[in-house]
């Protein structure tokens, strides 16, 4: 019989924590409804990052991520993921991604979306890679604000 899956609470935590510090350092204390970032990979084109915050409140934030790499095929370019930000315990965390319902900590599997049984770790894991990456080789463009 198969062992069953036990999320690794204190690595998923120590996770949450880098990625909260990873957010705080790229934008500071969210003081701007959107911030803008690119980088350049293999091609000419750059990847576009762009963090909306959508909701600010007291202890939490919700952020969404969305990465756009023009130079990938059609169906892989974009990248979104809904972010939540717990300033009072200083994590932050994957809470869906392209506009999914909310990630589950563990899927049986197979599933009915073919989740992995970590997904929510691989995602939480995914954007401490995607923050680390921005804060080596990313370019903040200037503040935007809607006309």
């Amino acid at each position: 019989m198969p062992k069953r899956y036990v999320p690794d609470l204190p690595e998923q935590n120590a996770l949450s924590e880098a990625n909260f510090l990873r957010l705080e350092k790229l934008l500071g204390d969210l003081d701007q409804p959107q911030y803008r970032f690119h980088w350049y990979g293999s091609a000419e084109a750059p990847v576009q990052m762009e963090v909306a915050v959508i909701e600010r409140f007291k202890f939490t934030s919700t952020l969404i991520l969305t990465k756009s790499n023009p130079a990938l095929p059609e169906p892989i370019q974009d990248m979104q993921l809904t972010i939540r930000m717990y300033h009072d315990a200083r994590m932050a965390e994957v809470v869906s991604w392209d506009n999914g319902r909310q990630l589950s900590g563990v899927y049986p599997y197979p599933n009915e979306r073919m989740y992995q049984i970590d997904e929510k770790a691989q995602a939480n894991f995914y954007l401490g890679e995607w923050l680390a990456h921005l804060l080596r080789h990313g370019i903040a463009e200037p503040a935007w604000t809607a006309p």
